[in-house]
């Protein structure tokens, strides 16, 4: 085997890593099964982490500039407020528009991804975070 192939070698981990971390979030999180539903669950997890702050943001400054229509963002968030992952409360400074808060469901969601995520990386990378 000459240096490229195990250079190209070394990758295969992630790869499959990932997966097989797509496969567990397809049986274990219906809502990651959707385009919209991926995305918002992704959004709503970086900006939960960036500070307390960050969700504090109206809809459209969060959620504007992607690839899918307002309504079917609109229809998905909807489908994860009665699922009680997240909250859609009136914005304290401008009650025309709405803020996005996680409920301790999505944080638990959240949480017990990660700790899969953890888990499959685990078996191919020593991970050490920065």
């Amino acid at each position: 085997m000459d240096a490229q192939n195990t250079s190209e070698h070394e990758w295969w981990g992630l790869v499959i890593s990932l997966a097989e971390l797509h496969q567990w979030e397809l049986e274990n999180h219906p809502l990651l099964e959707t385009l919209t539903g991926r995305h918002l669950y992704y959004r709503l997890a970086q900006e939960s982490v960036k500070n307390e702050y960050a969700l504090t943001r109206a809809l459209k400054d969060v959620f504007g500039g992607m690839h899918f229509t307002e309504k079917a963002l609109r229809t998905r968030m909807r489908q994860m407020e009665r699922e009680g992952l997240i909250e859609a409360v009136t914005r304290p400074d401008d009650a025309r528009s709405k803020q996005l808060l996680p409920t301790e469901k999505f944080n638990q969601m959240m949480t017990q991804h990660a700790e899969q995520v953890k888990k499959i990386f685990d078996k191919h990378f020593l991970l050490i975070e920065k």
